[in-house]
């Protein structure tokens, strides 16, 4: 049997799978590949607009509840505080957001987002989401509930919280 690394999986050349043959993978590693392959194709698109896909994380949590605390912002983004600061940070000096003292509590900064990075938010997603559109094919026929139903029980069996 081979392991992976090796044909058909092909082997892993500086985050690039070189070999492979994606017809003959198990499924749990042509997953796990496209899965990658998407992350980054959006990372990439996200760059295009100056943006992080942290940063673009930021924003979007940020329209869904401003005013948040950097740390309950760090947690809603899914990074620590400290990976968090560069990020506020330029996103600060494009006028994205602002950062303000809490007015209960000076010790508590709190972020928000500025009509500026709404704007910045809504264009980066609407090309990030008509790009992907344009080259992900739709699933044939009706084909789109059973993948659903699949990804969803493969989600459910790995990260039972159903958070990503």
């Amino acid at each position: 049997m081979a392991a992976y690394g090796k044909a058909p999986y092909g082997q892993l050349v500086n985050g690039e799978w070189i070999g492979a043959e994606p017809e003959r993978m198990p499924l749990d590693r042509l997953l796990a590949w496209t899965g990658q392959a998407l992350t980054a194709y959006h990372r990439r698109t996200v760059l295009t607009h100056g943006l992080s896909a942290t940063a673009l994380s930021v924003l979007g949590v940020l329209a869904e509840e401003d005013g948040l605390s950097h740390r309950d912002l760090a947690a809603g983004v899914g990074v620590t505080p400290a990976t968090l600061t560069p990020v506020i940070d330029a996103l600060e000096r494009d006028e994205a957001v602002e950062r303000e003292r809490d007015r209960n509590d000076r010790r508590v900064v709190r972020v928000r987002i500025t009509r500026t990075g709404r704007t910045r938010l809504g264009s980066t997603l609407d090309t990030v989401m008509r790009s992907l559109q344009e080259r992900i094919p739709p699933p044939p026929g009706d084909q789109e509930k059973v993948i659903r139903t699949y990804l969803l029980a493969v989600l459910a069996a790995v990260d039972p919280t159903g958070t990503p």
